[in-house]
């Protein structure tokens, strides 16, 4: 009589269930130093550097950061990525010239004033339209009253009030 060997627990269902290893020591520290080096690239606004960002890009937790004496080095960076994006740098790249700004205004300006001259020749035509037809186009802003709703009103049951169903 032969007897099956039965699977091992680590295969369920013909699929292995490898997780891989978390971050440890030397090479958790190591991938720190690397992750930071990109990060400190990025922009301060939106990708800032502290132990909770360097944890969840690195799919540690803060501890194990806090246990390899991290916090130092992560400092260090923050300050390096602070003085990379100064307040200076960003607003001379981000300011155009007075020159460009002005000539951008005035673009907008100029579409806006479009704009405005399409909705009031629009406006000419439903007023025209209106004398055509014998109305009164400044009757058109007048308020409108509300509807007339009666409504009825229900008691538990299915009895109206006032009215006894039989």
């Amino acid at each position: 009589m032969k007897m099956n060997k039965s699977k091992s627990k680590s295969k369920r269902n013909g699929r292995s269930h490898h997780r891989p290893r978390p971050l440890r020591g030397e090479t958790l520290v190591n991938a720190a130093h690397a992750e930071l080096a990109r990060m400190v690239k990025l922009s301060p606004k939106t990708d800032r550097i502290n132990v909770l960002r360097l944890a969840q890009r690195l799919k540690v937790t803060r501890q194990s950061l806090y246990n390899n004496d991290l916090q130092a080095v992560i400092a260090e960076y923050a300050e390096l990525q602070r003085r990379n994006f100064g307040a200076e740098v960003e607003a001379s790249v981000l300011r155009r010239p007075l020159e460009a700004r002005i000539q951008a205004l005035e673009k907008e300006n100029e579409d806006l004033r479009r704009k405005l001259d399409g909705w009031i020749e629009r406006w000419v035509t439903v007023e025209y339209n209106a004398r055509l037809l014998g109305k009164d186009a400044d009757k058109l802003f007048a308020p409108i009253q509300p509807p007339q709703r009666k409504t009825l009103a229900f008691t538990k049951g299915g009895k109206a009030r006032g009215r006894d169903r039989r």
